[in-house]
């Protein structure tokens, strides 16, 4: 009797590559992802976090960096 988890039938499954003849390269894969931003505001606040550390770190050694 077969369970759920019991994936015998395709785990040693042959799978053809030369039937994806249209596959899209993965340089143009990857595109599709670029405009996503997973964490909106995230790279204002690293901005942000970045500016105060430089500026303690300007006050602490007192030079501009």
């Amino acid at each position: 009797m077969k369970t759920e988890k019991d994936y015998s039938d395709i785990i040693n499954y042959e799978w053809n590559y030369d039937s994806l003849s249209n596959r899209m390269p993965l340089s143009q894969r990857a595109k599709i992802f670029l405009p996503f931003a997973a964490l909106t505001g995230y790279d204002e606040a690293l901005q942000e976090t970045l500016r105060a550390e430089i500026a303690e770190m300007e006050e602490k050694h007192g030079e501009k960096l």
